[in-house]
């Protein structure tokens, strides 16, 4: 069987390590990618390539900069030159803050990381699908795409625009083999959530276990965060055969939340 290519972004920890770490236990030549230089990621570069059945590469990139977006997609090109079979859009960052305090730079960089660049790997990538017949474009969003939550605002329009993009390119990719769809996590057990526990706590002058009660307990039905492996089995199922039909769809992961 032939061997697919998958490049995952932000896998250097959280969500993309854990994507990253399945795909390559799965059979998938991995790419990772992430802001860290080579020295500083290999821990997550060697977990991935513990377990992997293929050959495990990574790439440094700065996704806030057309550049770096450039310089990423040259180097993927050079490892792989007939293209990229998965792509996941799993890098992202927020900033929370009112609105009226968020600076015009800091909005710029989180649009930059969470919506621009998704746009601009698809972009770069699709062709190559094409000629292929087949692909798949996985946009990790998030809860925040569906609905809203106070002093997240640029997170919030940016992954709203990564639900919408998504629903346009899967209309465009349909013909040709090619889905793309999002994933839309709740509270998930991740270094990125942890920040905020830690924000919790401080604000509210409680401990960092109280904390995480509040933000996962009380907020998600099941009680608890959603799990790294989670996504991982999604993303594994959206690139398996049995979801050949499945595209411009978002995928809600949130322990019951968006049902209240």
């Amino acid at each position: 069987m032939e061997t697919k290519t998958a490049l995952v972004t932000g896998s250097t920890s959280g969500m993309g390590l854990g994507v990253a770490t399945s795909l390559a236990q799965k059979g998938y030549h991995v790419i990772m990618c992430g802001s860290r230089s080579t020295e500083e990621a290999l821990e997550a570069i060697n977990k991935v390539k513990s377990s992997a059945l293929q050959s495990v590469d990574y790439v440094q990139s700065d996704l806030k900069t057309e550049a770096g977006m450039v310089s990423l997609c040259k180097e993927v090109d050079r490892i792989c030159p007939d293209g990229v079979d998965v792509l996941v859009n799993n890098a992202g960052m927020q900033h929370v803050t009112p609105v009226e305090d968020c600076t015009l730079a800091k909005w710029n960089e989180v649009v930059a990381i969470n919506l621009t660049a998704p746009f601009y790997l698809i972009s770069h990538f699709v062709p190559r699908m094409k000629q292929k017949g087949w692909g798949r474009l996985i946009n990790v969003s998030s809860r925040m795409g569906l609905v809203a939550s106070a002093n997240k605002s640029p997170y919030c329009a940016t992954k709203h625009g990564v639900v919408g993009m998504t629903k346009a390119v899967s209309l465009e990719t349909a013909p040709y083999g090619i889905t793309c769809n999002a994933i839309c996590p709740g509270w998930v057990d991740t270094p990125f959530v942890q920040a905020q526990v830690e924000n919790v706590a401080s604000q509210q002058n409680i401990s960092i276990d109280d904390a995480k009660k509040r933000l996962f307990c009380d907020s998600q039905p099941t009680g608890k965060p959603v799990q790294v492996s989670q996504i991982a089995e999604l993303v594994l199922f959206l690139c398996s055969p049995g979801a050949d039909s499945m595209t411009g769809t978002s995928f809600v992961m949130d322990g019951g939340t968006s049902a209240k």
